[in-house]
Parts: C-alpha cells; structure tokens; sequence
C-alpha cells in the first residue's frame, strides 16, 4: 500500500496548480475593484466632510435603500417637533448612520437620495475596498490642501499628521458641538487657487451650508453627543472606522479602548462578496468601469446664492461651458476684504473659545496643529433644515425650562 505523505500532496497541489496562478487570480481580482482614479472621482463631492460626519456617510451608502425610505419619511414628517421625530426614526430600526444623518443632518441625507446611483456606488466600494475608499479621499484632501482650498476656521480645524512615513489629514469641527458640512464644487476646490490662499473662501470655492447644533439635538447623556469630536475614528492607514460612538471618547478626540480592532466597521462577507461582484460585473469591455462614480454637481446654484449674498464675483461661470457667458473679474482685494465682512456678519454665533493657530506643517503624530484659516459664508438652509433647526431650538427650550 502506498503512503501518501504530505509531501506529496503538496507536490500534487503545485502540479495541478502552478505558483502564477495564484498570484494571476490575486491580480484579476484587483482588476475587478474600481481602480484609484475611480475612487478618487467617486469620494470627491464628500472627501472634505469631518471625519466623524464622512464615516457615517460612507456605511449610510452601503444601505440605499434604507437612505431613500429615510428621506420619504423626513418628507412625511416635515411637521413634527424634534423631540418626536427622534424616537420616531429610532423605531424605523435603520442603520445608526441612516438614523443620524437623518436625526442631525437631513440636508445630507435628502442629497444621498436625490443621487441615488452614486449613493450606491459609493456603497458598494465601501463593502468590496474600503481601504481604498479611505485612501482616495486622503488623496482628494491633500490635493485641496495642496491647492490652499483646504483651510482651518470657525467651522473646522484640519491638521496634517505625521504618522511614520506616511502624512494624514484630519478634519474636525472647531466646536464638536456645531458640525458644519462643506459645500463645494469638486471640478475647481482641488485645483490651486490663482489668488492668496483663503481667497477662495470669500469667492465661493468652499461654503458651509448645513449645520447641526448637536446639543440641541442629542442630550448629554446620549452616546451621539461626544462622537462629533473623535479624533481617532477616521480609519486612516489601515486603523479602524470607528462608527459606534457607544464607546468612551476622551475630551481630546482619543477613544479610550483595549482592543482597536475589535471595534471598526466592517462589512459581512456575503455583502462584501456581494459587492465585489457588481463591481466586476460593471466592468465595460474598455476596462472602465460602467457604475456611476460621478455625483451631478450643484455648484452653480450654490455659487449665484452665495454672490448675490456676499456680492462677491461668481467665478466658476468660465469653467462651465453651459453657462454661455464670460468670465467675469476676480474681485479687487477691497472687494474680498468687504465679501468676507459681509460672511462674518452672517455667521451663527459662537461659544468657542478656541485659539486659532499659524498655519499647519507637518508635524508627529498627537502634535498636529490646525490649518488657520478665514471666516466662511453660511448657506441659507433649506425648509427641512429650518424645520429640523426650529424643532431643534424648541427641544433646548424645553430641556433648560425643565
């Protein structure tokens, strides 16, 4: 009787399969997710949102069908006060980043459903390479950066983190407790900016619309009301997507855990093997992918609000074929200077004390220092912000009264 030895199974297992072959299937496989400059044109509309805001965008997407059911019920709800809205969208048993985009951030919501498709995409890269969704939107920040349109102020602070060889830009709101979401238009906020850095604060490249007071909407002993301010849940380089913010977070943004890698986000096999294949099936004959990567940018409505408020020149008009008109003058320094009076008059007051600092270089890890930058221009909200603004207001009323 002959012995079968390990050895030779093992000899059997490279005859029948050769040493190519496994790195050749490990290739194809590669081949089949979106590539780099996919990626990086898919995360673009949303690369410059606050780490903590990004996240919850990103795992809302792998849930599109839950967003647009969110988003029909804002619609249907649009009259209800805060306090009762809450619990209500609680009881729909969504994703907790579908509930709390649809809690605090209902603009962001309504616009992940307006562009649906793209919502989708950007799902399924989260479930198929997440890694890479990661590390094309730190592609898209330091390009903005890089352009001087990426710019610490009242609304943000972004700080550029050394961590080995590798540099990593964190974005946080300034006041944890007032996220702010930018607003921009992705064919010119990541190109450099022919006038001063900050310039295109005042000239409309980068605007705050939407705002979510998180104390006027989450009670202190809610385990949402500290997450805003996590400096460590982004997942950058590999770490963690810290998306559950039941944990505890120190006051300077770490979390205080024993094992990081029992707590990241990551998505079940049968939804990621799920996705990999609709990512390799959309592969047209080209080798480009056929899925909507592209997100319909809104950026000329928001730039004619903006001028008309700030009486500041609507400089993307060149870059649009459509519009048919000329490019108008950049606006002389006199003019900057009076537009960007004009956006401080119009900002929401603030309680945060905190001291701006020189402009950011690179610096070690837990040493990082913000980016100083202007005042911003706040967009008028919509009538579902107002709306979620008001219930918000009536629900502090009602928490100092008692």
């Amino acid at each position: 009787m002959k012995c079968i030895t390990l050895k030779s199974i093992l000899s059997s297992l490279i005859l029948l399969f050769p040493t190519g072959a496994f790195t050749q299937s490990a290739e194809n496989q590669e081949n089949e997710l979106l590539q780099p400059e996919e990626l990086e044109t898919l995360v673009a509309p949303v690369a410059l949102y606050p780490d903590t805001l990004l996240i919850q965008v990103l795992v809302a997407a792998t849930y599109p069908l839950e967003v647009v059911k969110a988003d029909v019920f804002l619609d249907d709800n649009a009259d209800v006060a805060q306090e009762d809205l809450k619990p209500l969208i609680e009881a729909e048993d969504w994703d907790e980043s579908v509930e709390v985009l649809a809690t605090a951030f209902p603009d962001v919501l309504e616009d992940m459903a307006a562009h649906i498709d793209w919502t989708e995409t950007v799902g399924n890269a989260m479930l198929a390479q997440s890694d890479d969704v990661m590390e094309a939107v730190q592609v898209k920040r330091q390009a903005a950066n890089d352009a001087g349109n990426l710019v610490s102020g009242d609304e943000q602070t972004v700080e550029v983190v050394q961590e080995g060889d590798t540099d990593t830009i964190v974005i946080q709101p300034t006041d944890p407790e007032v996220v702010y979401v930018p607003q921009y238009e992705t064919e010119t906020v990541y190109v450099e900016n022919s006038s001063d850095v900050g310039d295109a604060l005042a000239t409309g490249l980068l605007v705050f619309g939407a705002v979510a007071i998180i104390d006027e909407i989450f009670d202190d002993d809610d385990h949402w009301h500290d997450y805003w301010g996590c400096r460590n849940c982004g997942g950058w380089n590999g770490q963690p997507i810290v998306r559950n913010p039941d944990i505890d977070i120190d006051i300077d943004g770490d979390v205080n855990i024993g094992d990081r890698n029992n707590i990241g986000w990551k998505p079940d096999e049968g939804r990621q093997k799920e996705a990999r294949d609709t990512i390799a099936r959309k592969r047209g004959n080209d080798g480009v992918t056929t899925m909507p990567v592209t997100k319909p940018d809104r950026g000329d409505k928001m730039r004619a609000d903006l001028a008309k408020k700030s009486g500041a020149a609507d400089i993307s008009k060149s870059k649009n074929p459509r519009a048919g008109v000329e490019r108008p003058s950049s606006p002389s320094p006199a003019q900057r200077k009076a537009a960007v009076e004009r956006t401080k008059k119009t900002q929401t007051p603030r309680t945060n004390t905190r001291p701006k600092a020189p402009k950011a270089s690179v610096v070690p890890k837990r040493q990082a220092a913000p980016i100083n930058g202007g005042a911003m221009q706040k967009r008028a909200p919509s009538q579902r912000a107002k709306a979620g603004a008001t219930r918000g207001r009536a629900a502090a009323g009602a928490r100092r009264g008692r």
